[in-house]
């Protein structure tokens, strides 16, 4: 029992920062996912630091397309936690299987979607920073296509304030890492839509626009190398936003979310 509230039911996951488990909460009568900061980590500052920014973040943020927090607190043991909605659906990177391309319409709402739920964010002026497969959760709905949830928002920052770690390592994943990033320039939202571009494009064509056998040949590609082309068979405006997406240079990219989002809603009427 956490804060004599909360009845810890099961462990359903677990992260390098935290475990997370499914637990009643006693005073809503419902499920939740409780967040804990692993107890080894807790006395690490810097760690408490990225714990605490995450729930700061997330207090922000009510969308549907976006994981939501209810409370925060610490533990009998001073172990931060995160209660936040519990998620029953699967991961999009638990989906995506190598090489294997998901239907083009389901691709298009789910980046859609996600743009949906990262136009808030960004509404916020809070930058995402960490967008990859595993940090997109499918839900059920009651349509055809699966509710798009975006989650793990331990890397998120104010737009403005995002910069190399103090080691000089850029924080995310390097697959979905923009270009200006892995210069090491300031990034802002349109850093964000290209990890969605490299989403949509892994979706569409089964694997990342960029692979390598260790990460400096892979920052290479990141850095100076052209995408891949899709299947021609897609519709050409398909194409032309994820194209449009992974840009080089974020002045070569959409605008914002909603943008993004416009051009591919626009898109998908070609989708056979």
């Amino acid at each position: 029992m956490i804060a004599g509230r909360f009845r810890i039911d099961a462990l359903v996951g677990r992260g390098a920062m935290a475990d997370v488990y499914r637990a009643f909460d006693l005073e809503t009568v419902g499920y939740v996912a409780l967040k804990i900061m692993k107890r080894s980590l807790s006395e690490d500052p810097e760690i408490r630091l990225r714990f605490s920014r995450e729930a700061d973040v997330q207090a922000k943020l009510r969308h549907p397309n976006i994981a939501a927090l209810y409370t925060t607190g610490v533990t009998e043991h001073d172990e931060p936690y995160l209660v936040v909605e519990l998620l029953r659906g699967k991961t999009l990177r638990h989906v995506i299987k190598s090489g294997v391309r998901i239907d083009p319409r389901k691709a298009a709402s789910y980046a859609w979607q996600a743009l949906q739920g990262l136009a808030a964010v960004h509404s916020s002026g809070v930058l995402h920073r960490d967008l990859k497969p595993a940090n997109i959760m499918l839900e059920a709905s009651p349509g055809p296509i699966e509710r798009v949830v975006l989650i793990d928002f331990g890397f998120a920052t104010l737009e403005g304030a995002a910069k190399l770690t103090q080691q000089g390592i850029v924080v995310g994943s390097l697959a979905y890492i923009a270009p200006e990033r892995l210069r090491g320039e300031q990034p802002d939202r349109r850093s964000d839509l290209y990890a969605i571009g490299v989403i949509l494009f892994e979706m569409l064509h089964g694997t990342p626009p960029f692979s390598a056998d260790n990460d400096i040949d892979l920052v290479e590609l990141q850095l100076d190398a052209a995408p891949p082309a899709l299947d021609p068979a897609l519709p050409a405006a398909l194409r032309e936003v994820v194209g449009h997406a992974l840009a080089k240079l974020p002045a070569q990219r959409y605008t914002d979310a909603r943008a993004m989002a416009d051009a591919l809603e626009a898109a998908a009427r070609f989708i056979a």
